[in-house]
This record gives structure tokens, C-alpha cells and sequence, in this order.
């Protein structure tokens, strides 16, 4: 989609960045492995296996349920950080309401497929976290911390899961 794609390489680190952030406020953290700027955008996060398959003959039909929901729910939070930071933090402007309008259909379709939820159960996921990462993308500490980051990305174009931790501990003294 041409309203998402990044429009150069400090772009990308601050998109990135809001993913990784993302992750981190969401308790997901663990699912991260790397950051490559220099991967195919959909590639810039490698995360674990684990997010990309729920499925389990061992677990419960209940169990794989609950644990597509919450990737879902990391999903939606890694797309909302991505556009928040790249506009709030790098622009210094607000989400356009036609982007958090297509960002809500994406959630939709997705939530619809891999989840099987009706569109009010997914606004409710939905607004929950743009609310709450609204907050989080609006404090200043946050904004220097996705400044550091996304700047140390760019120099060194790739961050494994180590040095992203690193990079983003401050984030629990806020």
C-alpha cells in the first residue's frame, strides 16, 4: 500500500523502531530475534516461529485460540507503533485519520482470518491499543528513546535481540 511504504532509510529505522517498542510495552519481547534495515520491508523484524504458528496437536482448541489472539493482538500493536513513531516521533505530527482508518480494515481482514473475530471484537482490541499506544508514542521520554534507537538502527543497519534489549531497557524506567 503506497500510504505505508517508507519513504527512506530514517523512515524505516523510526518504523522499525515502533515495532520493536511495540513489542516491548506489549510483553512480547520474547518474540523478537532481529532488525535488519537492510531486509525487504516486510522482512525488517525476524521474530520467532512461535508468532507466525499457533498451532499445536498437543494444546487445546482453547489454548491455540488464546495464543492467536495475543499474536494478533502483538501484530496489531507492531503496526500502529510503526505508523505512531514514524509520524509522531519522526514527523512530529499526529496519525492522519485516513491512516488509523485503513490500519483499522487491515486489523479487521486480519482479525477476521486468523482469528475468527467479528469486526466489534476487533475494534475493541483495536482501539484499546491505539489509545494506549497513542499514550506511550506521546511521552517524551519514549520519543527519545525511539529517537536513540532508531538512530543507532540506522548507523548499523541491523540489531540482534541482545542489543535491541539494550537499546530499549530504558523504556522500563518510565
Amino acid at each position: 500500500m503506497e500510504k505505508f511504504r517508507y519513504t527512506d532509510d530514517t523512515d524505516r529505522a523510526y518504523g522499525a523502531a515502533g515495532m520493536a517498542i511495540g513489542l516491548v510495552v506489549y510483553d512480547g519481547d520474547d518474540i523478537l530475534y532481529s532488525i535488519d534495515l537492510d531486509a525487504e520491508p516486510g522482512n525488517l523484524m525476524a521474530l520467532s516461529p512461535d508468532f507466525f504458528f499457533a498451532g499445536n496437536p498437543g494444546v487445546s482448541a482453547k489454548a491455540a485460540w488464546t495464543q492467536m489472539v495475543k499474536n494478533f493482538n502483538l501484530g496489531v500493536a507492531m503496526l500502529i507503533s510503526n505508523v505512531m513513531c514514524r509520524h509522531m516521533v519522526n514527523g512530529g505530527k499526529e496519525v492522519p485519520s485516513d491512516i488509523a482508518r485503513i490500519l483499522k480494515e487491515l486489523a479487521h481482514d486480519e482479525g477476521a482470518g486468523a482469528c475468527a473475530l467479528e469486526n466489534d471484537e476487533v475494534d475493541r482490541l483495536f482501539d484499546k491499543s491505539y489509545n494506549y499506544l497513542w499514550r506511550v508514542f506521546s511521552h517524551r521520554g519514549v520519543q527519545a528513546v525511539a529517537h536513540d534507537f532508531a538512530s543507532t538502527l540506522a548507523s548499523r543497519r541491523a540489531l540482534s535481540r541482545l542489543e535491541i534489549l539494550e537499546q530499549l531497557h530504558a523504556l522500563s524506567m518510565l
